[in-house]
């Protein structure tokens, strides 16, 4: 089985540093970038089939700048085979699939993965172009994934909303996009980020591929980012009745009287006494 995993470097939208003061556009210069999380289940879903299958292979691919590179390597530590960078400025969803079609129309392979969307457009395009481009079967948002090399089938189940699922089956090759809930991705070890940042990454030219970019079938465009609004705190108030010490103690504590706490009073030598009681007594210091 070959398998080929399509990923994006993102923007982490809800890091406050990333929004500019008027709070409807983002500062690229401050973005924290990180792998887009549905690409991470991706990746892990091309992981289970390669243990399922021995033999298989997984290729990450993405395109942009070498700024992704980083992006790039963090994705094969999960436990990819082999990278492929496609050197081009950053594209929208329609120019995105057309490059990463023509690379991926002349490798041999048996399964696309992609996540169902990316987090900072929530496009869910990039994958339904690609399929078409490619004129291979396509199955979205899927939950279940199951391959049948012999048969050359995948049996999919799918999200439908509410609770309903539904089951498909195609044939090979198809390209599924993935629901975050298909499964917890692993976290990458040591060893593989070490292996990561040696490994070569085979490097093409959007330029190179002949394409005529135009403004294609894009179906959204940003307009701007709204941050939610913050969801006001409870505060606890305390009993009028109580003394001021149990009063302050209590709102110290957030209202909580399951653990009972000391409120030193008193003057600060009769108070520094008594915490060095206690870290005496609790074994903290020794003298």
């Amino acid at each position: 089985m070959r398998v080929i995993v399509c990923v994006k470097q993102t923007g982490f939208v809800y890091h406050p540093i990333a929004i500019d003061s008027p709070g409807s556009a983002f500062d690229p210069e401050k973005m924290v970038h990180m792998l887009n999380p549905y690409d991470e289940v991706a990746l892990e879903e091309s992981l289970r089939i390669k243990e399922n299958h021995a033999g298989s292979q997984i290729i990450v691919m993405t395109a942009g700048p070498p700024q992704v590179e980083e992006t790039l390597r963090y994705a094969f530590s999960f436990g990819a085979d082999k990278m492929i960078r496609i050197n081009c400025q950053p594209l929208g969803p329609w120019p995105t699939s057309l490059v990463l079609a023509e690379v991926i129309r002349n490798l041999k392979y048996d399964v696309i993965l992609c996540g169902k969307k990316a987090i900072d457009t929530n496009g869910n395009q990039v994958g339904s172009f690609i399929a078409e481009l490619l004129d291979i079967p396509q199955v979205s948002g899927i939950v279940g994934l199951e391959i049948l090399p012999q048969e050359k089938k995948a049996i999919v189940e799918r999200y439908l909303g509410k609770g309903d699922r539904e089951l498909v089956e195609c044939e090979l090759p198809a390209l599924f996009t993935v629901e975050k809930s298909v499964n917890d991705p692993r976290y990458p070890t040591v060893s593989n980020r070490l292996l990561a940042e040696r490994q070569e990454i085979e490097e093409i030219e959007a330029s190179s591929l002949g394409i005529v970019f135009d403004s294609g079938p894009d179906l959204s465009e940003f307009v701007r980012f709204t941050p939610p609004r913050p969801k006001p705190r409870k505060v606890f108030t305390p009993d009028s009745n109580l003394s001021p010490s149990e009063r302050m103690r209590l709102i110290m504590s957030g209202g909580m009287t399951g653990k009972k706490s000391d409120f030193l009073e008193g003057k600060p030598e009769e108070a520094a006494k008594k915490i060095i009681d206690v870290l005496i007594q609790e074994k903290i210091v020794k003298i």
